[in-house]
């Protein structure tokens, strides 16, 4: 009498197929001429991210890249000939892994083949290409946003981050039409790209943040494959809000050289027929006051003022041009303040303001000339202290910017609590003969910025409707860098 067998068939089956989920390696089983997918097991699927399903009857070049697998294929004898390939998952991602694959003769199925891989994880040598990709969207200077081909983000670099006023974890994944909600034309602009396939290149775009414009230029194009499939979109952001600033003060200083010139060659015409004015005036003036005219001679004091003030707007003219008699010495800017505080505490005790100022602070040497340096501070104080009318506090304070190497700036800044500059002649208010006092000749500050300027400094205003800061920026000596750098600061 048989025996009935010990391990039927299905028993055997099953076991055969937990022991292929089991594995812990990646495999799959292809057929070989074609190299189509007959069978996966669960690791493999698991590196994936694809079903059984999705995974069966579908090209093995499909998921591997390269798509063209080495041959000849490593065989039992042979088994070190691994190829290291980059397995597409399922979404959209790419993992790397050292494969293999092995030809199975199976008789009456015919020839198989097994593939295997080993080491599977994040890619570790990024082609020189892709390494340039992240370097783009590591770099501080660009705003880079890489969009999927449904519009969505995909992926987005640190400044699009604080031009879009976003966080990545927030907009990757969302539709790019959410981010552009604000810049209507941009969008239809990027929306017209994705439909006629029209690059955008160099657009000049100004985004505003609180207090802070950034001027921008904006490139965006598609990105397709080898075969020309749509894998997607970028967009590219150029802060060129330095090289705009820098155009902008190249051109004043143009105005103000040529200002300069026009004044230097003609104060010594103006001053000679002043100068015989004001001393036929002064003669008359003490005649009609022994003749006891003092209707007269009040005339004469008032013609006596204008002819004054002629002459120091004709002097304001001439510190347009290159000031004169200028002594550049190593100066510690810290004296440079105390000593003009009496003289902006006096004039604030005279308009109700409260000066705050700490001469503790230390602050860095750099080359200057004193004298110039104080003209510069009480300017921009006075200026200040003017434009509260009706009390308020003015802060001046030093400051060190802290950056790497020997690169390191003074930062003095001087802010008051008035009515702000209007918005409309922010930007030319160092424009000469541009001014929000009544009685003022527009000279003072672009008399200031050429000042600094040519120290190898430079000026700069922010506004926020309540309250102006002005900051004036002067290069620390070579010493005082290497000193700083010394002590860490």
């Amino acid at each position: 009498m048989d025996r009935e067998p010990l391990y039927p068939v299905q028993a055997f089956e099953g076991l055969l197929d937990f022991l292929w989920d089991s594995l812990p390696h990646a495999m799959a089983i292809l057929t070989d001429s074609d190299l189509n997918i007959i069978r996966s097991n669960a690791q493999f699927q698991k590196e994936t991210g694809f079903t059984e399903q999705q995974l069966k009857g579908s090209a093995f070049s499909r998921f591997i890249e390269p798509s063209v697998i080495a041959k000849p294929f490593p065989t039992r004898n042979n088994p070190s000939q691994l190829q290291v390939v980059k397995v597409r998952k399922a979404d959209g991602g790419l993992i790397e892994a050292d494969m293999a694959i092995s030809e199975i003769n199976m008789q009456s199925a015919g020839i198989l083949h097994v593939a295997v891989m080993y080491n599977t994880g994040p890619i570790r040598n990024h082609h020189l290409l892709q390494q340039f990709a992240l370097t783009f969207l590591k770099d501080e200077t660009l705003g880079v946003i890489l969009l999927q081909p449904d519009f969505g983000v995909s992926d987005i670099s640190p400044l699009a981050c604080r031009i879009l006023e976003v966080n990545k974890q927030d907009v990757v994944g969302r539709s790019m039409d959410s981010l552009f909600n604000r810049r209507p034309f941009e969008h239809r602009l990027l929306k017209q790209m994705v439909i006629e396939e029209i690059p955008v290149r160099n657009h000049p775009l100004r985004w505003t943040q609180e207090d802070e414009i950034c001027e921008l230029l904006m490139d965006a194009n598609l990105l397709r494959d080898e075969e020309e499939r749509l894998l997607g979109a970028y967009v590219i952001f150029k802060d060129v809000s330095n090289l705009r600033s820098l155009e902008e003060q190249v051109q004043r200083s143009d105005r103000l050289s040529m200002i300069g010139q026009i004044a230097a060659g003609t104060a010594h015409e103006i001053r000679n027929p002043l100068t015989a004015i004001k001393g036929f005036l002064q003669m008359f003036k003490s005649r009609l006051k022994e003749k006891g005219l003092d209707k007269e001679h009040g005339y004469t004091e008032i013609m006596l003022t204008e002819i004054n003030r002629i002459n120091d707007l004709v002097s304001e003219f001439l510190l347009l041009s290159k000031p004169k008699d200028i002594v550049y010495d190593l100066i510690e800017l810290g004296s440079v303040l105390r000593d003009i505080m009496p003289i902006v505490g006096n004039e604030a005790l005279l308009h109700g303001i409260t000066v705050r100022y700490d001469p503790e602070v230390r602050l860095p040497k750099v080359i200057a000339d004193r004298e110039l340096l104080k003209q510069v501070f009480l300017n921009i104080c006075k200026n200040g202290i003017e434009a509260m009318e009706e009390g308020g506090t003015l802060t001046v304070g030093g400051r060190i910017e802290r950056e790497f190497g020997f690169g390191r700036w003074v930062h003095i800044d001087i802010h008051d609590t008035g009515p702000g500059i209007p918005q409309s002649i922010v930007e030319k208010i160092f424009d000469p003969f541009v001014t929000t006092k009544q009685n003022g000749t527009g000279l003072g500050l672009s008399v200031c910025q050429r000042i600094i300027h040519d120290m190898g400094g430079g000026i700069r205003v922010s506004t926020k409707g309540t309250g102006t800061t002005f900051t004036v920026s002067i290069p620390c000596s070579v010493d005082e860098k290497q000193t700083l750098h010394s002590e860490g600061r």
